[in-house]
């Protein structure tokens, strides 16, 4: 269709057109010179006093072999100016037919824009301020990952990305996707799994990587001596025993150092029962990592223990490849001059490495500028929403190709849930699908606030009827509050009204549990072994450690 003629001047970038029939500003529109259609977008509508209404349009190129290029001669003037097809936008684009489904384009909302899910192994990046549509964004790539059936991790500061395991009731393609929860604090986050790491066999770049303060000559010289001794022993050790190892040296330097390892070991994150983190890769599952309500150097030891480890597992070969996806990512690679994070050289490491041994990372963040330019700039593929701020323009220009001034101009007002998408021959504009799964990132209010009710109530020991029969009398139900706790290793029922402890059992861990279970249902130890798939020295072990907390009767 026709929509204006070219008048006035017109040069290699740019063209104005007289229009004929309606233009909105981005709309694409096409021009055919010396035998090739030229795709153009339009910049500016100007509607003029005199009723005549003139539109600029910035100049994309051509399609020819595979590729789009930019014309070398002018487009001559009064050429006619058409609706561009289609066919010739997608085209011209290098827009993907297949892939990740991430929207619309958002002139032409019957035109799919699909991301190459393969490239995120090259990481990507989601940048937006605030109330742009940023965490719905990194949704939908990650419910289309798991479509895919790639493995997820999220690192997740404010626990928004469980809402994946729950299906969107406005959703025309509404579903839930597997999700497995973690987090190193359960007290809050009650309905994760408990995240916890082993420190067998730390070693020195480990250990002072975890501690944040810089060790003196002397208290490094005391660390190598105690690692030493440990592996001159040819036994597995822990970060007890090397408190003990450490304990045992004559340098004065140790006191400082074992006040360090002390504090690694009150942290919380290591623990006899680790987590195998084997079971947080796995194809078409997304294990969020809730980090809410845990401090930030809680938060920066786990991102470094869970990269610096997963890594490893990639690079052996042991896990499959996968994506591991990082919220408020200028907290854990912070730029120079905003802080250092714990978690900064090995994220930046995977950055300039990961791609080769297929370990993606998804940078997603609401301040640009504040991320380390190094882990940015190596983002393969770019989902820009609406940004102000100077300072983040100038950081997204600096580390991605393709962003002139004018594309830095159609950032800065782009209404939410429309991004631009980098990493095609030329940024698009993309109206973001609706998602499958509930958002969990909608910002609370108190119009919004719903109050917890998560209470569970105690079944008694007697019903209702037998304690009325043997009192001869009628009784109504009361609730009183107790609260159910863990300290030192065991399991508390507090009272409370009074604080006080009501009672208490050791803890155990879920694969003594399970030998507990089998012997109250009678099992013998050669069944156990066998149900198990555990050694027969490995079950007394366990059985020894049940009698020593007082679940079991000796024998």
């Amino acid at each position: 269709m026709q929509v204006g003629t070219i008048e006035g001047d017109v040069n290699t970038s740019s063209f104005t057109f007289r229009a004929v029939e309606e233009v909105g500003k981005f709309d694409f529109v096409s021009v055919k010179s010396n035998e090739n259609w030229i795709l153009a977008q339009v910049d500016q509508v100007t509607k003029h006093a005199s009723g005549e209404t003139t539109a600029t349009a910035n100049i994309i190129g051509y399609r020819d072999k595979g590729l789009t290029r930019a014309p070398r001669h002018v487009i001559e003037p009064d050429s006619i100016v058409y609706k561009a097809d289609q066919e010739l936008i997608s085209d011209t684009l290098g827009l993907d037919e297949e892939g990740l489904r991430i929207g619309t384009l958002e002139t032409n909302p019957e035109i799919d824009i699909m991301a190459d899910g393969e490239a995120f192994y090259k990481h990507f990046a989601v940048l937006a301020q605030t109330g742009a549509g940023k965490s719905y964004l990194t949704g939908v790539l990650i419910e289309e990952l798991l479509e895919s059936d790639y493995p997820v991790i999220v690192l997740d500061p404010h626990g928004e990305y469980s809402s994946l395991a729950h299906s969107n009731p406005d959703s025309d393609k509404s579903k839930g996707y597997p999700v497995k929860e973690y987090s190193p604090n359960t007290d809050i986050n009650h309905k994760a799994l408990p995240l916890k790491f082993s420190s067998v066999n730390l070693d020195k770049k480990q250990v002072t990587t975890l501690i944040s303060e810089s060790l003196t000559n002397s208290q490094m010289g005391v660390l190598y001596t105690a690692l030493k001794r440990l592996r001159e022993k040819g036994e597995d050790y822990n970060l007890l025993d090397l408190q003990d190892a450490v304990s045992l040296e004559e340098s004065t330097a140790k006191w400082n150092l074992l006040n360090y390892l002390e504090q690694l070991d009150d942290s919380g994150l290591f623990a006899e029962e680790a987590i195998d983190l084997k079971d947080l890769v796995e194809p078409g599952q997304a294990s969020v990592i809730n980090l809410r309500a845990v401090e930030p150097e809680g938060a920066e030891m786990t991102a470094y223990l869970l990269a610096e480890r997963l890594f490893e597992l990639r690079k052996l070969n042991r896990i499959p490849p996968f994506i591991m996806v990082i919220e408020e990512a200028h907290n854990f690679v912070p730029e120079k001059g905003f802080g250092q994070a714990v978690s900064n050289p090995i994220l930046r490491k995977i950055a300039s490495e990961g791609r080769k041994f297929g370990m993606g990372i998804g940078v997603i963040s609401q301040r640009p500028a504040r991320i380390d330019k190094n882990v940015l700039s190596q983002c393969n593929t770019q989902f820009i929403l609406r940004v102000t701020n100077p300072n983040d323009l100038k950081a997204i220009s600096k580390s991605f190709e393709g962003v002139n001034s004018a594309v830095e101009e159609m950032i800065t007002s782009l209404p939410p849930g429309v991004a631009f998408m980098l990493g095609n021959d030329y940024p698009v504009m993309t109206d973001v699908r609706t998602r499958r799964t509930v958002h969990g990132g909608e910002t609370q209010t108190s119009d919004t606030y719903v109050e917890q009710r998560d209470v569970s109530v105690f079944q008694t020991e007697k019903t209702m009827p037998e304690i009325e029969s043997r009192y001869g009398e009628k009784f109504s139900t009361a609730y009183y509050p107790l609260y159910m706790g863990e300290k030192d290793g065991k399991k508390l029922l507090i009272d409370g009204v009074n604080g006080e402890i009501k009672a208490s059992k050791p803890v155990v861990p879920d694969e003594s549990e399970e030998v507990l279970e089998m012997i109250k249902q009678g099992f013998e130890r050669p069944e156990m072994v066998e149900e198990l798939d555990i050694s027969a020295a490995k079950l007394a072990e366990k059985i020894s450690d049940l009698e020593r907390k007082g679940l079991l009767e000796d024998g």
